[in-house]
């Protein structure tokens, strides 16, 4: 009831808004559903059999009231009607309004910080100002509520976090702090260009445990219109994690790649990458080959290392797009790890997506996926060999 409360006032207070942007969209889902610690209490949700069809409904409203106050709603309902397994839920990612003064503005309600060391929502106050065109300071406090959940015993975590962002030209940098009730955290974000070279970074420090909790640095150079040269190399420490019987405890990732890129006869464009995963006790590759065009996509990957897995798949992909429709589909390398199980079984899949504007006001979205796994894989997996749905969105204030 409380849920129904909050977004409903949130409605209203939107639609009585002087403007009005926002969509609202419907569709029929039908595959793996989202399993979270709610919906995966009962052993019996989890079924092979089961192909979990379900109804989504999503509403999105932002509304303007004069120049400085907004109200902006993002939520969703989603209500299975298959056997038993309905995993019915609603889920509120976002309920705020914002006030704008001179230099920033302040938000209250529910948000999504976007931001590297928190994902998903948070339940409380953020505020940000500029002093210049140079430099700007940010804050935000609250409770954690990663789900969506209007409240979850087991997310109330209670965040802040601050940053101060500087420029300098084509440079920046942002210094971060960040407290929970159970860790604290610094660290620095940079960027910056010249002519032919373009480079970002970030750099974590867990102070509570003293040890490195994140870091990257990323490359491109540009040698020329047609030929470029990539690097990136990504380092994080994985949470730890209970789902059902599975308990996953932090662990150090650490991941390479390389790469290069090619243009010729116009539209034709050769891509190469090669990526190195490890942890303490495995290394894994993939590489792959790619020729791309404004029509069709076809490559060539391979996956090996420490697994038992080793893969080589076909890529293969067609996309065509006028103003008002855009369809692509084609075939890819896939893999799946059941549940009870330390063994990835790996197979092949197609995939289909479609996108026509029937008005400016009005899309229909298609998105369907078909999983070539044979009868000896079949017990370890979800029966249904489809995925994917139909959605039709409703934009509010289009012309």
């Amino acid at each position: 009831m409380k849920k129904i409360l909050l977004l409903l006032f949130a409605t209203v207070s939107a639609v009585f808004a002087a403007e009005i942007t926002g969509s609202l969209s419907t569709g029929f889902y039908t595959g793996t559903p989202f399993w979270n610690s709610e919906n995966y209490s009962d052993g019996n949700v989890i079924d092979t059999e089961d192909s979990f069809m379900r109804t989504v409904n999503q509403l999105r409203l932002n509304g303007k009231f004069g120049n400085r106050f907004s109200v902006y709603v993002n939520a969703l309902r989603s209500d299975g009607f298959q056997s038993d397994n309905h995993l019915s839920e609603t889920k509120i990612y976002q309920v705020y309004g914002r006030y704008m003064f001179t230099g920033g503005n302040i938000k209250l309600g529910r948000f999504v910080p976007f931001n590297r060391w928190i994902w998903g929502s948070v339940d409380g106050a953020a505020t940000s100002y500029s002093f210049s065109k140079l430099a700007k300071i940010s804050v935000l406090a609250g409770k954690h509520t990663p789900y969506g959940l209007l409240y979850d015993t087991g997310n109330s975590v209670t965040v802040v976090y601050s940053d101060l962002a500087l420029k300098f030209g084509a440079y920046g940098t942002k210094i971060k702090l960040y407290k929970d009730d159970n860790i604290t955290k610094a660290g620095i974000d940079f960027y910056g260009r010249t002519r032919h070279l373009r480079y970002n970074g970030n750099y974590g420090f867990d102070i509570t445990n003293k040890r490195l909790s994140d870091g990257g640095l990323g490359v491109l150079y540009l040698v020329n219109s047609k030929l470029n040269f990539s690097g990136n190399y990504r380092l994080f420490r994985t949470m730890p994690w209970k789902l059902g019987g599975t308990d996953f405890q932090t662990y150090l990732v650490e991941r390479f790649l390389a790469g290069a890129s090619y243009k010729f006869f116009s539209k034709y464009t050769l891509n190469l990458r090669q990526l190195l995963t490890m942890t303490s006790d495995k290394k894994n590759y993939l590489s792959y080959i790619t020729i791309n065009h404004t029509y069709f996509t076809l490559g060539l990957s391979y996956f090996s290392g420490d697994l038992e897995l080793k893969r080589i798949g076909l890529v293969a992909g067609l996309r065509y797009k006028q103003k008002n429709f855009a369809v692509s589909g084609g075939l890819a390398p896939v893999s799946y790890q059941p549940r009870y199980s330390n063994k990835s079984l790996t197979n092949s899949a197609y995939y289909f997506k479609a996108r026509y504007q029937v008005l400016k006001c009005l899309t229909v979205n298609a998105n369907f996926n078909y999983y070539m796994f044979d009868k000896k894989q079949e017990p370890l997996l979800l029966r249904s060999k489809f995925r994917g749905g139909l959605q039709i969105n409703y934009f509010l204030g289009a012309e």
